[in-house]
């Protein structure tokens, strides 16, 4: 047992096998007569069992309602990725129609015909 023990870093283990060893240790100076009466635990053992098993009742409460919105913030994550990703699809498809609208602007506008539609469009305006 002490191989195991010894080979673990849970504080939580340390802490119990510490706690028995001055357990043992409080055994053997009774029967041995060095002292006569054990010490009063600050907390019956009935009831600090009661208040552990509430507390992991608690815990595993709160665990599980963490677990359902870890699980809600996957789906949003899923849902706003698949937005972002049509978003972007979006985004290309403009950027090609903006392109093809600047050739065809700068088509209109170039050689003698655009020069035409240019004085004629200023004719007009005034």
């Amino acid at each position: 047992m002490s191989e195991l023990a010894s080979g673990s870093d849970d504080p939580r283990i340390e802490a119990l096998l510490n706690v028995n060893a001055e357990l043992a240790a409080e055994i053997r100076s009774l029967q041995a007569g060095r002292i006569s009466e054990p010490r009063s635990a600050a907390m019956p053992a009935a009831r600090r069992l009661g208040r552990l098993t509430e507390e992991l009742d608690e815990l595993r409460a709160e665990r599980d309602n963490l677990e359902a919105h870890r699980k809600g913030l996957e789906a949003q994550n899923q849902e706003l990725a698949s937005h972002i990703h049509e978003l972007s699809q979006e985004y290309d498809e403009l950027a090609a129609q903006l392109q093809a609208h600047g050739r065809e602007l700068e088509r209109l506008r170039s050689g003698w015909r655009g020069v035409l539609r240019r004085i004629r469009a200023r004719l007009l305006r005034t």
